[in-house]
């Protein structure tokens, strides 16, 4: 009985935090938007932990994939469409470089840059809008580690992502408040997603590998890492035994050698965690 309360009460915790963080904004800002963003978006890791602790087996891998489904409408649409913002990180750094801080720089503080001093790249893993459509891609194969060559080309993608907004500003001299603010983030905003669509869906496909695009693209990623390796929340051995079945390393869709942790009792410190824990789920011998 005390485990069943105790997992209630785990449970519910992502949606009384998605309340507190509601109440704080709306008193700090003022915009109603909160009361929905924040609440559902604790609901949604809520539902999704309330179905990995009551389903059996794999089915329990399902949980994340309905929370990231849940929240992407949330945070792809609704707030781009009813407040016109763009939370992408090029309309981040052009609202940066003018000095105003909008709902799109609160949602990058919270979820990319202190965030992840709590709960590290968990964004990636539970929230991401991108991530939650190459999640649910039909592909079976397992994840692939990724040479380091190639993950380096997120580097390219981060410095064009910071270059344009900075070439528009100071050597085009575009007008951010009068041209791009509430007016045409919507449109960088949509744009933005579907270069990632069009170059992650593919990519996904030709390499078998649904979170390719994470681990060879994402220029946010690249932001996340330095915060998210002093993450309170890490995923770490526990006293089961590891019969090294191999199921963790197979299931990790960064391709983490997770089964190398385990025989070494080390906590999972490796920048391309997501603690997305389907790990956990397929450990037979709850060694995590």
């Amino acid at each position: 009985m005390s485990g069943i309360i105790s997992h209630s009460i785990r449970n519910i915790i992502p949606f009384l935090i998605g309340v507190f963080i509601a109440v704080l904004l709306y008193l700090i800002v003022g915009w109603w938007g909160f009361w929905i963003i924040f609440p559902w978006i604790g609901f949604s890791i809520s539902a999704g932990m309330f179905l990995r602790s009551n389903l059996k087996g794999r089915k329990r891998l399902i949980g994340r994939k309905l929370s990231i489904l849940m929240i992407l409408p949330c945070l792809l649409l609704f707030v781009p469409i009813v407040n016109s913002e763009n939370f992408q990180l090029e309309g981040v750094i052009l609202i940066v470089l003018v000095g105003f801080l909008n709902k799109g720089f609160i949602h990058f503080a919270i979820a990319k840059i202190f965030g992840p001093l709590i709960w590290g790249r968990g964004f990636c893993g539970w929230a991401c809008w991108t991530a939650a459509v190459f999640d649910w891609l039909p592909i079976k194969s397992q994840a692939k580690n990724i040479s380091g060559k190639y993950k380096n080309l997120r580097y390219l993608t981060l410095i064009l992502s910071i270059v344009i907004p900075v070439y528009l500003v100071f050597v085009l001299n575009y007008n951010v408040r009068e041209d791009y603010i509430y007016k045409k983030e919507l449109y960088w905003m949509l744009t933005g997603n579907a270069i990632y669509y069009l170059l992650g869906i593919p990519l996904a496909f030709i390499k078998s590998d649904k979170r390719i695009f994470c681990k060879i693209l994402c220029p946010v990623s690249l932001v996340m890492m330095p915060s998210s390796r002093l993450s309170l929340i890490k995923i770490k051995p526990k006293q089961g035994e590891c019969i090294e079945c191999g199921n963790c390393n197979r299931i990790c869709p960064m391709g983490i050698d997770v089964m190398s942790y385990i025989r070494n009792k080390r906590t999972i410190n490796h920048p391309e965690c997501i603690l997305c824990t389907d790990c956990r789920i397929v450990c037979p011998t709850k060694a995590l």
